[in-house]
Order: structure tokens, then C-alpha cells, then sequence
């Protein structure tokens, strides 16, 4: 490899090798963070019929009234 090209195209050379060394390293670090020496544990979720829960209604929202505006005196001159 001639010098004279790596000293003129070294930030592109920079950039290959920085994409290599984020190829090998991100993957190594997923593996390693998922790592766990206990299973996962599964929450125990009860599940309701679903005549009782389409059974709860909820309120419908009233509409506020709206205040009603009362035009502003306009200065005299």
C-alpha cells in the first residue's frame, strides 16, 4: 500500500476501521448485556370473563359550557 494515498485518504481509512471495530464490538455487548443467570421470570396475570369487564362502563365526559364572550369597549379618542 503506498503511504503517500493513507496519509492523503486518512479519514477514510479511519471511518473503514471504526465500522469494523462497531461490527465486531456491538454485537459482543448485546450478547453479553442479555446475559442473565436467572430465567426470565413470567408475571402470573389473572384474566377476567369478558361479560364482567364489558360489563364496566365508563362515564361519558359533559361538554363545559362555554363562557360567553361579551365585546370589549373600544377607546375613544
Amino acid at each position: 500500500m503506498n503511504w503517500a494515498v493513507l496519509r492523503r485518504e486518512w479519514g477514510a481509512v479511519t471511518f473503514v476501521l471504526t465500522v469494523i471495530a462497531g461490527m465486531i464490538v456491538v454485537p459482543l455487548a448485546l450478547y453479553f448485556a442479555n446475559q442473565s443467570p436467572a430465567p426470565i421470570a413470567s408475571p402470573n396475570l389473572t384474566t377476567t370473563s369478558s361479560a364482567r369487564a364489558s360489563s364496566v362502563t365508563s362515564p361519558t365526559p359533559s361538554p363545559s359550557p362555554t363562557p360567553s364572550h361579551s365585546p370589549s369597549p373600544s377607546p375613544s379618542k
